[in-house]
């Protein structure tokens, strides 16, 4: 983001180790699903992380873009989309999903003093997070890990259904969908993806 006039917080958050955590995150799937043979077993598995994955950012998304835009409004600290984990663009986003509810609506102006940055929070009723600067790279982590378990579990999950497929097992779509426990446009759509990986 621009920098606009004023005084900035020298608070600096710890920045998570973002590179060794997918690294963790992504052997510990593909451990798990590497040692599962049978496709059947392996696309209810992928499924059931996938799954998880979801709740979990579904559950602390909110919580961690609150924690960002509060210490953005509030106290002007800089480089937290470094301490998310995300690119800037997605650090915007966040920032304007908590402000108003909404990742496309544009921010406060650029050129907008710092100053006034609390006031446009308070009409928005952003709360302040007092301990926001603590936990920001804890939550950021959780969203971050699940995020990379479930970026690793789709390629085994689509070429699971695949197999199951194909001979010797010739599932329909629905009976995969139906075993995975996920909807059938799913399953063609990793049908699809597959196959794409596949060259075909």
């Amino acid at each position: 983001m621009p920098r606009r006039a004023g005084t900035y917080s020298k608070t600096k958050i710890a920045v998570p180790d973002y590179p060794g955590i997918r690294a963790n995150a992504e052997r510990a799937v593909t451990d798990e699903l590497g040692k599962l043979a049978r496709p059947d077993d392996r696309i209810a598995r992928a499924a059931e992380i996938i799954g998880q994955a979801d709740a979990e950012m579904a559950l602390h998304l909110p919580e961690r873009d609150q924690m960002a835009a509060s210490l953005w409004f509030y106290e002007h600290i800089l480089g937290l989309h470094k301490v998310m984990g995300v690119y800037p663009t997605a650090y915007r986003e966040a920032l304007s999903k908590a402000l108003y509810g909404d990742a496309k609506t544009p921010l406060p102006a650029d050129d907008l003093h710092l100053e006034e940055l609390p006031r446009i929070a308070q009409a928005h009723k952003l709360p302040r997070i007092e301990n926001a600067a603590e936990r920001l790279p804890e939550v950021a982590t959780v969203v971050a890990e699940a995020r990379y378990r479930r970026a690793a579990a789709v390629p085994f999950m689509q070429d699971a259904a695949l197999a199951l497929s194909e001979e010797p097992y010739g599932w329909e779509g629905e009976r995969i969908a139906q075993h995975a426990g996920v909807p059938a446009k799913l399953i063609w759509q990793q049908w699809a993806a597959a196959r794409r990986r596949r060259g075909h």
